[in-house]
């Protein structure tokens, strides 16, 4: 057998390893055009794009949500249920840009939200 050898001060069990996944959300931006006197790394503007935020648990959760959110100065609303969430969109047509839902909830869960919306909707849906 070549190669290591386990010396007296190292351990023979291996330490776990996590790895962090990271994911990035790109929406359309509006308003603001770079000119050739401007910088390509100006700070994105999303003033614009409309955002729904869908949470049973409780109004803290969906208060922190929305605020962390709405620092990005995105436009938020909050609903408490996914059936909420559906008959918001329906009156509301053509009015969001992305919903983040929580997954696990009473009646319909985020995983059947996601795919109403995406069947009668066509929109991004973000289950952290």
């Amino acid at each position: 057998m070549t190669g290591n050898k386990l010396t007296s001060n190292q351990s023979s069990k291996a330490e776990p390893t996590f790895e962090a996944i990271q994911f990035e959300i790109y929406l359309k931006m509006t308003g603001n055009k770079l000119t050739s006197n401007q910088s390509s790394k100006a700070e994105p503007t999303f003033e614009a794009i409309q955002v729904m935020v869908v949470d049973d648990d409780d109004v803290l959760c969906l208060s922190i949500v929305a605020g962390m959110l709405k620092t990005f100065k995105y436009q938020v609303v909050t609903v408490k249920s996914a059936e909420d969430a559906l008959g918001t969109l329906r009156s509301r047509s053509n009015f969001f840009q992305l919903i983040v839902t929580d997954v696990h909830m009473p009646v319909m869960d985020g995983f059947e939200l996601q795919n109403r919306v995406s069947e009668e909707f066509n929109l991004p849906v973000v289950l952290p």
